[in-house]
Parts: structure tokens; C-alpha cells; sequence
């Protein structure tokens, strides 16, 4: 930091009018070590008057915060610190607060104190980088105080998620700080999987969406990088009000806020082979591919008896009954939408036949032999939403809408045809529609292909919100800097 202070500091004072080596070493030490008085003028140069004032009142507030000087009246450690991060949200004073932090902490008489100064450090280095400047330096000061200091330690996580995620951008809230203040930083997180798990764990004030997966992932024996990418936490809140995918570098604790609002988490990608030596893994995409398929999403056809009484009867043995299943039972391992239309007699006679086949089968075979059944029906792989009308009249209406990394299909559900397919890669242009009356749903209406060729869609549905924010976050998980 003494060399960094030469190159940008202000002249002490005290080498004014002073010659030697050893008295400009002694001059320059004190302008990175502790300040029982307040500054005069910003410690780094500048020529810009207001910045130079605002400089100045940010020591005195860090002063009060740590308890070298009395708090104003009227004004709390909270008001204190809202104030400086507040400051540091303007990028030419960040600097000159690091500066002021790190000048506070080194050598300062009073360890309790000098703890308050490490606090505030810790919360900086969680919103804010310095710049590449000061960077280096602020790395060598951390690291030199982390053989000694826990709290330097801190610091230096903080700040490595601020370098790679970007850092907090919302402030936090006065209950936040507060918890802060008294130590308590750590958080449990409850997050549901598919099929009805809840997935616990802790968060801290600065843990990032990325690290919760890739601990969830671990959990379920996922390690490649890519599959990782793959899973992705939703965030819901209220009865669905609003529901969207969580971006890897979004700290949880902006996001997660208020007593409505819950995660979920759901796989969207599915480019990585399946494997199933994990029997978290397997159950837990026995859930979400379970959903899907009962829910309609995963296109099946009335008149496959076969396929449909070998799904139901893994089903079944999924959930370790021993005792044939009922007619009320048969009707829950269906599509909804299919029961009107289907011989059900027969499909649970062909369902009596597969249980006899697959006598002995674990209720964990049974899950993975469902995964990979359903695995070979249309749409399997996408995020698959019903449309109720399209514009375009040659399009079916209702239709089945599914999206994946690369593209938008929409399906018909009757025919299994494929009636339109967009690349997400043409996209130029997303928006939501209000519903055209009080009956309709919202719509999304999409612009794409090229300036020669543009082209105009829209779908309703009553997820648009949820569909626009999906198609985002796949836009953005597909560009070259992610």
C-alpha cells in the first residue's frame, strides 16, 4: 500500500520542507497506517473540490462507525455505514474509501475497534471492486492480513466473488444490516426440488445463485462443469405472480426477499449424457420428468396402449407398491389430458402384464427405466408451456410450445407435428402483451429472422412473463462471454 500511496497519494505534510531517506520513509508509512485525527483533504490527489469534501466526511463517518470519534446525534451505525456504501456506489470515491478502510485497520491501538474497521472492509469488498489500480495492492493487503485475521479472510472471499460475479448491486436491508452488525451472517435456504424434495442448505450475505447449484449438483454426484450449467434455481413468488430463472451470478440474498417468495429448482438443459449412479440424481429427475409427463407437457398419443401401461406400471413400482393397482390408481399415472380419449381397460390389462414382466424391479430401476422411456417422446428435453391461440391461423391453437438453448417449437398436440421452429440465435426482439380481454391470458409476441427477412409472431399463454424471462436467461447463457 506505501506503494501505491507514492504514486497517488497527497505529499505529507511532514516531508515538507524535509530531506532524507529515512524521513520520507517514515512520512510515507504514516499515510497507510492508522489516524487517530481526521484527514484534512482526501489521501489520494485529486483536483475535483467536491470529491475532496465528500472524502473528508467519509473518514470522520468511518471514524464514528469504528468509534474513534462520537456518532453525531441522532445518527446510528446503520445511518453510518448506509452512508459510506452509499458513497462507494460513486466510482471516484471508491478508491479513496478502500484507501481510508485499509489505512484505519493497519496498526489501530484498540483491537475492538480495529474489528469495526475490518466489518465495514468486509462489507465493501462485497459490493464494491477497486479499481484495477488499486486492485493489486488491496489483493497483497488481504492476503498479508489473513495469516493473522479472520475477518481479512472474509474480505478476501468477498471480494473474489466481487471480481467474478460483479459484486451486490441493491443495497441491504436495514434487517440485514442489522444481522450483519451482530455477527449473524449465515442464512438457511430452503429450496424445492422436483417430486416434492426439499433441498436445505446455508447462504451467506454475499452467496451468489452459481454456488448454491454447484453444491446441489455435488449433492446429486454432478461434477462436469457443463452439466452444472444445465440446472438453474426459479424464483416464485406468491401463487405465481411472478416466476423466473435465477442468473449464476444474482446474490440470493437481493432476490430472495419477503416471505411469499420461494426457489425451485428445475434442469433446463439436457445436452450431457444422463447417468444414474446417484440415488439423488435419479429421484430427483424421476420428479420434474414425472411432472412433465403427467402434466401433458411430454407428447404421448391415446391410441399407445402399450407405452402408456409401461410408464403407469413403472409408476407404480416407483412408489413400492406391492398390491395391483386400482382404476383410481391407473388414472393417476395418466396424462390428464389423455383420459377422456383412451381405452382404459385395456391399458390396465396391458399394465397387469407389465408388472408380471417386471417382477423384483427396485423401486430406483423402476425410476430409471421411466426417465428413459420418456426420454423417446416429443418435446422431451424442452421447457414445454400450452399455448392457448397463436397468431399466425395456420398454427394450431392449443398448442404445445417448447424451448431449449437453441430453439422455440411449437407442436401440435393431436398430430405430434412439428409446425414451427424459431432459432433463439434469430430472436431481435421480446415483449409481453396485455390480455385482450378479461378472459384472455397475456401473450408474448416474438421479432426475429434478419433485416431482410423480419418476422412477427406472438403466442398467449398465461406464463408470457415466465416465458420472456426464460428466453432471456437462455439468450444470455448462450452468448460467448458467459
Amino acid at each position: 500500500m506505501q506503494e501505491f500511496a507514492l504514486c497517488h497519494f497527497r505529499k505529507p505534510q511532514t516531508l515538507l520542507g524535509q530531506t532524507g531517506e529515512d524521513a520520507e520513509r517514515k512520512a510515507m508509512a504514516s499515510l497507510v497506517q492508522y489516524s487517530k485525527a481526521p484527514i484534512q483533504a482526501s489521501l489520494i490527489s485529486v483536483s475535483d473540490e467536491d470529491v475532496n469534501r465528500r472524502a473528508v466526511g467519509s473518514f470522520q463517518a468511518l471514524m464514528q462507525f469504528m468509534g474513534d470519534q462520537s456518532k453525531p446525534r441522532g445518527k446510528s451505525d446503520l445511518d453510518l455505514l448506509y452512508g459510506l456504501l452509499k458513497l462507494c456506489q460513486e466510482e471516484n470515491l471508491r478508491d479513496e474509501i478502500y484507501c481510508q478502510a485499509i489505512k484505519q485497520v493497519t496498526g489501530h491501538p484498540r483491537p475492538r475497534l480495529c474489528a469495526r474497521g475490518w466489518t465495514f472492509l468486509s462489507l465493501l469488498t462485497g459490493y464494491f471492486p477497486p479499481s484495477t489500480s488499486l486492485m493489486p495492492y488491496v489483493t497483497k493487503f488481504l492476503q498479508h492480513s489473513a495469516l493473522s485475521q479472520e475477518l481479512a479472510r472474509r474480505c478476501q472471499g468477498h471480494l473474489q466473488r466481487t471480481v467474478k460475479y460483479g459484486g451486490r448491486r441493491q443495497l441491504p436491508s436495514p434487517g440485514e444490516m442489522q444481522a450483519f452488525l451482530k455477527g449473524q451472517v449465515v442464512h438457511l435456504l430452503l429450496i424445492h426440488l422436483p417430486g416434492g424434495v426439499e433441498y436445505k442448505t446455508n447462504t451467506h450475505t454475499f452467496t451468489v445463485a452459481a454456488e448454491v447449484l454447484e453444491e446441489m449438483c455435488g449433492q446429486m454426484g454432478i461434477t462436469d462443469p457443463h452439466e452444472v450449467q444445465e440446472f438453474t434455481l426459479f424464483l416464485i413468488k406468491g401463487e405465481g405472480q411472478l416466476v423466473r430463472p435465477l442468473w449464476p451470478r444474482e446474490y440470493l440474498n437481493s432476490e430472495v426477499v419477503g416471505l411469499d417468495v420461494s426457489l425451485h429448482s428445475r434442469r433446463l438443459g439436457w445436452e450431457t449424457p444422463l447417468h444414474f449412479d446417484n440415488p439423488t440424481y435419479v429421484s430427483t429427475h424421476y420428479g420434474q420428468v414425472l411432472r412433465d409427463y403427467l402434466q401433458g407437457r411430454l407428447l404421448v398419443s391415446a391410441q399407445e396402449d402399450a407405452r402408456l401401461a409401461r410408464l403407469a406400471a413403472l409408476q407404480h413400482l416407483s412408489r413400492n407398491h406391492e398390491e395391483p393397482p386400482s382404476e383410481q390408481d391407473l388414472l393417476a399415472y395418466l396424462p390428464k389430458r389423455l383420459q377422456c380419449q383412451m381405452n382404459v381397460a385395456a391399458v390396465k390389462s396391458l399394465m397387469g402384464q407389465e408388472l408380471r414382466q417386471l417382477q423384483g424391479c427396485s423401486s430406483q430401476e423402476a425410476q430409471i427405466s421411466f426417465i428413459e422411456a420418456v426420454s423417446e417422446l416429443p418435446l422431451f428435453g424442452y421447457t414445454v408451456y400450452m399455448v392457448l391461440r397463436v397468431s399466425k391461423p395456420a398454427l394450431p391453437s392449443p398448442g404445445l410450445l417448447g424451448s431449449n438453448r437453441q430453439h422455440l417449437i411449437l407442436m401440435d398436440p393431436s398430430s405430434q407435428e412439428l409446425c414451427c421452429s424459431i432459432a433463439l440465435r434469430d430472436l431481435q426482439r421480446l415483449r409481453v402483451l396485455s390480455p385482450l380481454g378479461p378472459e384472455s391470458s397475456p401473450g408474448l409476441e416474438l421479432n426475429y429472422g434478419s433485416a431482410d427477412n423480419p418476422q412477427t409472431i406472438w403466442f398467449e399463454l398465461p406464463q408470457a412473463e415466465e416465458l420472456k424471462h426464460t428466453i432471456t436467461f437462455l439468450l444470455d447463457r448462450n452468448s460467448p462471454s458467459t
